[in-house]
């Protein structure tokens, strides 16, 4: 059975919108920045950490305080969102700095880390990492190939987190067909979704703008759960409560 699986956001502040958001979603999904809430329901947690990168003991020892503070978790996905260790954003999207992984480099940082991460973790927790978004820096280079991605997810035994938007952005900015290109990446090891949409500046530049989910979003997630074995769908969207209750209903409907 597919669930709705909601993050934890700013949103949760507020007890009567945590109570309706609740109400609209079988799970929650925690983030670094909700790790101290108690709610119940928590099934998922997506850490920002990349483990395409070379990960510290800090970071293993966060990893480990997870397993001993987040006693229902099913399900731990990550970023593979930079080329080079230490980047930073400017005008909406990451820029290089610091060292520069080579793709062989970063698929062996993979090997490592997610072979770490499976020690800290029993086999009952699903492990995935999610497909990021293309912009035209320099520390982008590969990270959105689908074929690096699916060596990733097919080599480490990981699966995938789909973020529709993402994938969109991809085919726009790179100037290449959406189809073709989500065709490509592992769908076949999808196990969540992420909806939301994205917007384009008048510069042509698509960007990862966490709107709400529109028909076209909708449409594709209903696609997806016909053809892939799906356990999560998550609205990425934390702007407005009418407009994130709404897409929890929609997204209920394709259930």
């Amino acid at each position: 059975m597919v669930k709705i699986a909601t993050p934890i956001s700013h949103l949760f502040e507020n007890n009567k919108y945590a109570k309706e958001i609740i109400m609209y979603s079988d799970c929650l999904e925690c983030r670094d920045n909700s790790f101290g809430s108690t709610l119940s329901k928590q099934e998922l947690f997506h850490c920002e950490f990349q483990p395409i990168h070379k990960l510290t003991e800090s970071n293993f020892k966060y990893l480990e305080n997870l397993k001993k503070n987040k006693h229902n978790l099913k399900l731990l996905t990550f970023h593979a969102a930079s080329s080079c260790d230490r980047p930073y954003v400017k005008n909406r999207m990451f820029q290089k700095r610091g060292s520069e992984y080579t793709e062989r480099e970063a698929l062996r940082n993979a090997k490592i880390n997610f072979r770490r991460i499976r020690s800290i973790f029993n086999q009952k927790i699903g492990i995935a990492i999610e497909n990021a978004n293309y912009y035209p820096t320099k520390a982008y280079k590969y990270i959105t190939d689908a074929s690096f991605i699916s060596r990733i997810v097919k080599e480490n035994n990981v699966n995938l987190v789909f973020d529709i938007a993402h994938a969109r952005i991809t085919a726009h900015n790179k100037g290449i067909d959406y189809e073709a290109y989500r065709n490509s990446l592992p769908l076949d090891k999808a196990i969540q979704i992420h909806l939301s949409s994205f917007k384009v500046l008048r510069s042509n530049l698509a960007y990862d703008a966490h709107d709400y989910p529109k028909a076209r979003e909708f449409a594709e997630a209903k696609r997806l759960l016909k053809n892939c074995s799906l356990k999560y769908l998550t609205v990425e969207y934390y702007k407005n409560i009418r407009c994130l209750l709404r897409s929890l209903k929609l997204l209920r409907g394709l259930k």
